[in-house]
């Protein structure tokens, strides 16, 4: 038995609209709401040192995964921006890698920063997650590059990521603190808009994310 001419057009039109709902991006300003939170600023002269802890980031899939016993990386981002502005105008990065030996009961880490490399060899998965992701006193670029911005408003934004995906980003990521992360930022296409890294970086970049920003301070004159 046939069916009734224009029976399966009846499926089309929602069919055609669910897949451009499905497939069209979220506006911007869907997307671009980073939720902010507090942050300890100190300012010596017109340089910051930052302070933060992001303990909400380590869920029990992360947990999940500094337990297995395989490689991990945690990378956490640090940028200050203008307010008026999309350039950032200082970037600190820190690098762990965790491995937990699950013959001896031990996380091996190797941390990697602006100030140098270090490991760490313990049994405490708390002491673990603070020396990775608890940040205290960082200073953030130098005086130079605030100085140029007394008296304005600027924000600083944080984006800390689980196993970035690409072994190229890891790599790049290490080379740039090993040569010194205190330089000018030109020419570091690395280091993009607020917009590119916050708000249109891709979905699915690293197996968890936590990103936020401050509202906004003024530079001391």
């Amino acid at each position: 038995m046939s069916a009734p001419a224009g029976a399966g057009l009846r499926w089309v039109a929602p069919l055609i609209a669910f897949c451009l709902a499905t497939a069209s991006p979220a506006p911007l300003g869907a997307q671009g709401k980073i939720p902010t939170r507090n942050m300890a600023i100190e300012w010596s002269g017109s340089a910051p040192a930052l302070s933060f802890s992001v303990p909400d980031f380590v869920t029990p899939k992360v947990i999940k995964k500094l337990d297995s016993g395989l490689p991990q990386t945690l990378v956490t981002h640090i940028y200050a921006y203008p307010e008026r502005g999309q350039k950032p105008i200082a970037v600190s990065i820190r690098s762990c890698r965790v491995v937990y030996d699950l013959w001896e009961g031990v996380y091996r880490v190797e941390r990697q920063q602006a100030s140098g490399q270090d490991s760490l060899l313990t049994p405490s998965r708390a002491k673990v997650v603070g020396a990775c992701l608890d940040v205290g006193a960082l200073a953030l670029g130098d005086g130079p590059s605030f100085a140029r911005h007394r008296g304005q408003r600027v924000y600083f934004a944080v984006l800390v990521e689980l196993n970035p995906l690409s072994p190229e980003t890891v790599q790049r990521i290490r080379r740039w603190l090993a040569r010194s992360s205190s330089g000018p930022l030109e020419g570091e296409a690395f280091f993009g808009s607020f917009v590119s890294v916050f708000v249109g970086r891709r979905m699915g970049s690293a197996e968890h994310t936590l990103k936020f920003r401050t509202r906004s301070v003024t530079v001391p004159r």
